[in-house]
């Protein structure tokens, strides 16, 4: 009967339901850690590697020089690292636990047995028991010293062993559960003991290590036990009646069907022999001896049960056989979970053999068993499965006898090679436990001890490989890697091994070694990757993809090659456009891979209300003190300096992130990263303090800081401090900014030795000097609106000539409008008006000469008192170079018409973008001055002074302002100050203001007292 449990009674059933649970737990447990293999020790760990680009960071132009921010975009590549070997401690904790419940089924089961059985079932168990070895727990004091060290293991076998007498001797009666639940709550009891008494650090460990032993003695012979139950169901398939059918169809299949089925069954098991021997050298389509031994598992649930029911004076099925054989069953499991789980290969194959040849050896009489005794009863179309176990010529003992020899013969025909295997094994496991407590020179010695008895197996070779790592031997981790190749090679060996020859620079051979281990595994897609990784660094793009792409769909982490795959293509914009890579590209969650899509958006230039997109999702997140990984970092660093919206919590998260010790290595690339959301989004001055910090303290990029530094003082205007830091630089193109930018200060002849150096061998450049000291004649539209925009001493009649020579419209609109805001600033306004009438009309211009117009009509409109159409025409859009000078022009219009909080909103927004412009400083200083906000007044000067402290409107600005807030002596120094900076005319005509101011300002004084 199928569900044989229907009539036992509640207990009973609760019980067995119990078993059963715990035996498919144990089936689960074994078959996923079969299916992870090398995998249970050996993880897969992912390396990333940064890459920088060269990557524009911002663009400005004064029409006719653009001056590139080059900064740099990480890219991220990754290639999968094979783990050293380690311990796994769950599965033998987990192990340790299914085997103690194992013997407790067992124990519980044997005293319902017949005296001698029950002597004999006892016997064995203490010998076992004795193989444990429970003194390597290391008991403290007289426990685990007395009689040798043997007290525990003495202990366990007194108590177990009185309480089963107890139950076997004088309470037969008890029922199962009560006999299960007492040796359960005594197993309990020693377990909390040993637990709480063990001094070896990693008990489970240890324990499942030194009792393997015994383990497998019971493995062993349950597998034996087993592996008659599918012969026995074949027999049962054969002979049972088929109801339903016609008369000659309901027969049973008979002798002839039994002896074919058997026939191929035995055959598998003979390919499987021939095989693993390495007797044949192709590989058969064979069904797994695991699945053989589950087959046999389940179906012995049934066919022990049979078996004690069809011998008269056996023990009851429901008392002992059923939760003895769930014991047995456990116990074997958990042996071969094991074995699976610590990757123990020697061991796998030592089990792996052991169920061939006991269900080879044994099938095989089986088959003759059948035969022997029940052939007539097969002819007569007879049942025979009810009398299997019933012989009537030939004993089922001899049968087994006899398979034990048939064993034995298999067995010699390899020189008992298994039980080498099984040796090495359990050194491995002695191995594991000492390499998980540090005693790495004992565990050396044990996987040694393992190689002696198994030398090509790959857990050791591979454990020794892992050692040697930890401790800089990579002659020794390349040798024993090589061997663990010879006979069971793994993806994760063919990784360290080329792990070790990239370390060594073995370059080529590293790519010749994942080549070889391609061709063994053609799936694997952590080996394709790495080898797409390697071919990436080289010119041969098309293998680099060809493997990459392949590993894709190998790898149960996609998202590396992916991420490799986008940097292979950021690489490459050649062979595929960054706008068609951007189109093919979606978001992930992936942050590595998040890092290359926000580098692809810098090299596209993506505008600037397009990258909130890349922002990164966890910058929310509460912070912890853990640095930031490779992938976060390349991602935030990315995000930041591209960054042109206000984001608090990206400003406040980069100086956490850079004052954590754990980032150390990206710190420099985190402070540019906050100065650089400080320029854009936030305090320009911090950004300067920044970088400027950052070009004196690193001698090897501090050329990079300094040009970053310098571009953003041109852009705010700050020509002269641009200039001092461009001088700190050695390179021509630093030389030919710095020229640049004293020439925009209005200082050419101090540039021109400069210019000289730069332009040496640049002939473009040396004929633009010459135009511009006046030693040749400007040919270009180019070399025309040059000497117009940067010589501010040609006559206008020069001017003017130059001007009608250019034919470019948008050089003629810069060229004009730069004439005219220069008449303006002189306060010539129809000289200006006239230059601003001479830009084309109508004509096609670049956002920035249009721009440039715009801001220069609306100067022209406030110059001419036309206040309320500069507000009404302000509507117009500008470039964001330009939109501080225009929030400046508007916010003059609206204080000259008297509307004040207008005025001050648009110099907020002007200072916003251009704090140390002396022209917006000095206005908008004016402006609160008069509205009796003079601290307020004093704090925009002071701040824009340090860095702007050439400029003689700032400098008169803050002396008086000094003298209204009675820092007369700070007034003097600014005072002394200007006197260098300005002409002799200029600084008299100042010194009666500023007289002026003070008398005024001490009457006042006067008079308050």
């Amino acid at each position: 009967m199928l569900f044989f449990w229907k009539n036992w009674n509640t207990a009973h059933r609760t019980v067995y339901w119990t078993g059963l649970v715990l035996f498919l737990a144990a089936v689960t447990g074994m078959i996923r850690a079969w299916s992870l293999g090398l995998r249970n020790v050996v993880r897969w760990d992912v390396l990333s590697e940064l890459i920088d680009l060269p990557a524009s960071i911002d663009t400005f132009t004064d029409g006719l020089f653009d001056f590139p921010v080059t900064g740099k975009a990480y890219v991220i590549t990754e290639q999968f690292v094979a783990s050293a070997m380690q311990t796994n401690l769950p599965a033998a904790k987990l192990v340790t636990m299914g085997v103690c419940l194992g013997l407790v089924f067992i124990l519980s089961a044997v005293t319902r047995f017949p005296r001698v059985p029950y002597l004999i079932a006892m016997t064995v168990l203490i010998v076992l028991s004795a193989t444990f070895r429970l003194e390597i727990l290391q008991f403290p004091g007289w426990f685990g010293s007395a009689f040798g060290g043997r007290l525990p293991f003495l202990s366990v076998v007194l108590v177990f062993g009185i309480v089963s007498y107890y139950f076997h001797a004088f309470k037969p009666e008890l029922s199962l559960p009560v006999r299960l639940l007492v040796h359960l709550t005594l197993a309990l009891g020693f377990w909390l003991l040993f637990s709480r008494l063990a001094g070896q650090p990693l008990p489970a460990l240890a324990f499942v290590g030194y009792a393997m032993p015994g383990l497998l003695l019971i493995s062993v012979g349950f597998i034996f036990w087993i592996s008659t139950e599918i012969i026995a169901a074949l027999v049962y398939i054969t002979s049972v009646a088929r109801p339903g059918r016609t008369d000659s169809q309901a027969r049973p299949l008979g002798l002839g069907n039994f002896l074919f089925i058997s026939g191929l069954y035995l055959a598998n098991l003979v390919l499987i022999w021939l095989s693993n021997t390495r007797t044949i050298d192709w590989n058969p389509i064979i069904v797994s001896p695991f699945i053989l031994f589950l087959i046999s598992l389940v179906l012995g649930i049934w066919g022990f049960g049979q078996q004690l029911r069809q011998n008269e004076g056996s023990p009851s099925f429901r008392d002992s056989g059923a939760i003895l054989y769930l014991g047995l069953a456990l116990i074997t499991l958990l042996t071969l979970t094991y074995a699976f789980a610590s990757a123990n290969d020697p061991l796998v194959e030592a089990l792996e053999d052991t169920i061939v040849y006991t269900h080879l050896g044994v099938g095989l009489m089986f088959v003759v068993y059948v035969i022997a005794n029940f052939l007539p009863l097969y002819r007569q179309g007879l049942p025979v499965y009810r009398v299997l176990y019933k012989p009537l010529r030939f004993s089922l003992l001899q049968t087994r006898l006899l398979a034990v020899m048939a064993v034995g013969v298999l067995l010699s025909t390899q020189n008992f090679f298994p039980f080498d295997q099984a040796v090495a094994g359990y050194f491995n496991n002695l191995g594991d436990l000492h390499a998980a407590t540090g005693e790495n020179r004992v565990a050396e010695q044990y996987y040694r001890l393992a190689l002696k008895s198994e030398f090509q197996n790959h857990k050791s070779n591979y454990a020794l490989a892992s050692l040697a790592l930890t401790q800089g031997d990579k002659v020794t981790a390349t040798y024993y890697f090589q061997r663990a190749l010879l006979k069971q090679p793994s993806p994760q060996a063919y990784a360290g091994l080329t792990s070790v020859l990239l370390e060594d620079n073995l370059f080529f051979e590293a790519v010749k070694m994942l080549q070889q281990g391609i061709r063994a595994f053609p799936k694997s897609g952590e080996l394709q990757n790495n080898l797409g990784y390697l071919y990436a660094k080289t010119s041969v793009a098309d293998s680099a993809y060809y493997y990459l792409a392949a590993s894709t769909g190998n790898t149960a982490r996609e998202e590396v090659p992916q991420t490799n795959l986008l940097a292979f293509w950021v690489r490459n914009p050649r062979l595929l456009s960054l706008d068609s890579l951007s189109r093919a590209t979606e978001a992930g969650d992936y942050e590595p891979f998040e890092a290359n899509r926000t580098a692809l958006a810098m090299l596209r230039n993506e505008p600037d209300s397009a990258l909130t997109d890349y922002r990164p999702d966890w910058l929310g997140e509460p912070l912890t003190d853990e640095g930031l990984s490779v992938g976060r970092f390349a991602h935030l660093y990315n995000y930041a300096v591209r960054n042109r919206t206000s984001d608090t919590t990206l400003l406040s998260l980069l100086l956490r992130m850079e004052q954590n010790p754990a980032n150390q290595d990206f710190t420099d690339d985190l402070t540019f990263a906050r100065a650089a959301g400080q320029y854009y989004t936030g305090h320009k001055r911090t950004a300067f303090e920044l970088t400027d910090q950052l070009g004196r303290d690193n001698e090897r990029t501090g050329a990079f800081y300094n040009s970053v530094t310098g571009f953003w003082m041109m852009d705010q205007g700050l020509y002269r401090k641009a200039a001092e830091i461009f001088g700190r630089n050695t390179d021509t193109l630093s030389t030919y900014y710095q020229a640049l930018a004293l020439t925009k200060a209005g200082d050419p002849l101090l540039a021109q030795s400069l210019w000289e150096v730069a332009g040496h061998n640049d002939p473009a450049l040396q004929t633009l000097v010459r135009v511009l000291y006046g030693e040749k004649e400007p040919a270009t539209d180019l070399e025309r609106a040059f000497s117009l925009c940067y010589d501010g001493s040609l006559p206008e009649s020069r001017q003017v000539a130059l001007f009608q020579g250019i034919r470019d419209d948008n050089l003629k609109t810069i060229a004009a409008c730069t004439l005219a805001r220069r008449n303006l600033s002189e306060k010539q306004t129809a000289a200006a008006k006239s230059w601003y009438e001479r830009t084309p009309q109508e004509a096609r211009l670049t956002p920035y000469a249009q721009s440039l117009l715009t801001v220069t009509y609306l100067r022209l409109r406030n110059a001419q008192g036309e206040f309320d159409r500069t507000i009404a025409d302000a509507r117009q859009a500008v470039i964001p170079r330009f939109q501080a000078e225009k929030d400046f022009i508007v916010a003059q219009a609206y204080q000259a018409g008297r509307q004040a909080a207008a005025a001050r909103q648009h110099y907020a927004r002007a200072l916003g973008r251009a704090p140390f412009n002396a022209e917006v400083v000095v206005a908008a200083a004016e402006f609160e001055r008069q509205s009796r906000q003079t601290e307020k007044a004093y704090n925009l000067v002071l701040n824009a002074l340090p860095l702007n402290d050439t400029d003689p409107a700032l400098l008169k600005a803050y002396t008086l302002l000094c003298l209204e807030m009675s820092l007369t002596d700070y007034a003097q120094d600014g005072l002394a100050r200007l006197r260098v900076l300005t002409s002799p005319t200029d600084y008299q005509a100042f010194l009666v203001s500023y007289q002026a101011k003070r008398s005024l300002i001490e009457k006042q004084r006067e008079a308050f007292q």
